[in-house]
């Protein structure tokens, strides 16, 4: 029967976080396989040695420039699945972590059982990161909405479409999108469903790429799914 656990590197120069995040995940995440290492040439080996490994960077350390790190590994590796952590509230890093290759962007304040959430999500091919960090995305993408149009430039959405549009894009659930326009959830599902009849798609995350299209850099073409 083969292995079905899934191998975890962790790199941080600071033992006692490396070590007390392995820990942690390996309480809460029953099928992990979790191993540290505490500088670049112990992560190229081991990614080198077991290539389907999700390496996890730490970016906490200001002294270490673990992006530029996590860059290279890439370029070495371009199928490595990587995560970076990044400290809460810093959405420029989070920007940053996912033009050096991340599929996944996970926070400090993070609990142990979104971590390993994260981590299950990137190893099945998706693309993970928390709401707020998606609209600091988008928001770095486009720097505001996107107006879809056909090709005379006339609108292919109403207003109140293209409101509903931009809150889906952002990650809203239709409860949130229902509270923020004073709107019934089922009005929004009707809204949801015209939107994705006219722009000729069929679920959440391609309207993302639709609206983020012609700003989108390489980095986001994988997006499978955002966490709420």
């Amino acid at each position: 029967m083969p292995d079905s656990r899934l191998r975890v590197v962790i790199y941080d120069v600071g033992v006692l976080q490396c070590d007390l995040l392995a820990q942690g995940l390996s309480a809460v995440g029953t099928r992990l396989d979790i191993s540290c290492a505490y500088d670049s040439d112990s992560l190229l080996e081991c990614v080198a040695s077991e290539s389907d490994s999700i390496v996890i960077i730490s970016d906490l350390n200001p002294h270490c420039d673990n992006l530029g790190l996590a860059r290279r590994l890439y370029k070495s590796f371009p199928g490595l699945l990587l995560i970076v952590m990044v400290h809460a509230g810093r959405q420029d890093r989070v920007v940053e972590a996912f033009r050096a290759g991340a599929k996944g962007v996970i926070s400090s304040s993070m609990s142990l059982p979104e971590i390993a959430k994260c981590i299950h999500h990137v190893s099945q091919g998706e693309v993970w990161a928390g709401r707020r960090d998606l609209s600091a995305v988008l928001d770095a993408l486009v720097g505001g909405s996107t107006q879809p149009t056909d090709v005379t430039g006339k609108r292919l959405l109403t207003r109140r479409e293209e409101e509903v549009a931009g809150l889906v894009a952002e990650g809203l659930s239709n409860r949130d999108i229902s509270t923020a326009l004073r709107i019934s959830e089922s009005t929004v599902k009707n809204y949801i469903f015209h939107i994705f009849e006219k722009l000729g798609i069929s679920n959440r995350v391609e309207l993302t790429r639709y609206l983020t299209q012609r700003s989108e850099p390489s980095w986001l073409s994988g997006i499978k799914e955002i966490a709420p």
